[in-house]
């Protein structure tokens, strides 16, 4: 389906009636990633929608001019709005929980319930840069910051890595694959990291946000993380009640990675449909 709205016709992943889930997905992944939680939300009585990242879909490479975290939460609130007047439930992952995250803190009304996966709530991360061991883990998002190194590097070899590395025992999927064989996808994919340092890559219109964007959300979140997540590690999550509205909780999910909804998708979908009810 595409979800026309005033920012950008957002091509998406579809499935199910009833109350509307919208899906946000991080990188390097896809929408297609959500498919086995959509199996289990649409079986429950959801309808599942993942859209694609602006500049993460062949229709939409060319839109991306800036490429900050106010952009993309703008996009979800849009979306939102395209499609119902009320406010949806969301779940973000890695990128997306950014985008799920900035959503509650800005446009509250645009949402009913939100779970994040696999990254600390905006409002908490101000200190994860202070662990030696999680630089060394963000090693990727130094490297993207090198023009020309990291778009030689931004490969398969690269992918696999990470996917084996942030969910030990993962393969990287094949549509995973072959949708970051396109080197405008990765193109754009760098441009979410380098916008976390060009300025020139945020939004001028949104500026005004940023206060907000970075607060605890006002309503209550359910953040959820891998116990053997190599990208993030549940240690990160000790102070993520400072960035919660009071009634939010934070789950470690056992023998789960980064991409917990593919390592543990049962688990995953009986902590979200909790959270939903």
């Amino acid at each position: 389906m595409v979800i026309p709205t005033e920012r950008l016709d957002f091509p998406a992943l579809a499935a199910g009636d009833g109350p509307v889930v919208v899906c946000w997905h991080g990188f390097p992944d896809h929408p297609l990633s959500f498919a086995p939680l959509a199996e289990r939300l649409v079986a429950a009585g959801h309808r599942v929608i993942a859209p694609f990242l602006r500049g993460h879909h062949p229709t939409t490479f060319d839109q991306l001019p800036f490429a900050d975290g106010l952009t993309l939460a703008a996009d979800a609130a849009a979306v939102n709005a395209a499609l119902s007047p009320d406010p949806l439930d969301v779940i973000g992952h890695d990128i997306g929980a950014g985008i799920a995250g900035r959503l509650a803190a800005i446009w509250p009304e645009r949402v009913r319930r939100v779970i994040t996966m696999s990254v600390p709530p905006p409002a908490a991360l101000r200190t994860i840069f202070d662990d030696p061991a999680q630089q060394q883990r963000f090693f990727y998002l130094w490297m993207f910051q090198v023009p020309r190194v990291a778009e030689s590097l931004l490969n398969d070899t690269l992918l696999t890595y990470l996917w084996r590395t942030w969910s030990p025992g993962l393969e990287v999927p094949a549509y995973v694959r072959n949708a970051y064989a396109d080197p405008a996808l990765r193109s754009n994919s760098l441009k979410l990291y380098r916008a976390n340092f060009d300025r020139t890559l945020h939004d001028p219109a949104l500026a005004p946000l940023a206060e907000v964007s970075e607060r605890p959300a006002p309503i209550p979140m359910l953040v959820l993380a891998g116990a053997d997540d190599g990208c993030i590690t549940p240690d990160s999550y000790a102070d993520a009640a400072t960035g919660l509205a009071p009634g939010s909780r934070v789950d470690i999910v056992p023998g789960a990675g980064h991409f917990l909804q593919l390592d543990r998708p049962d688990e995953v979908a009986a902590l979200a449909l909790d959270w939903l009810r």
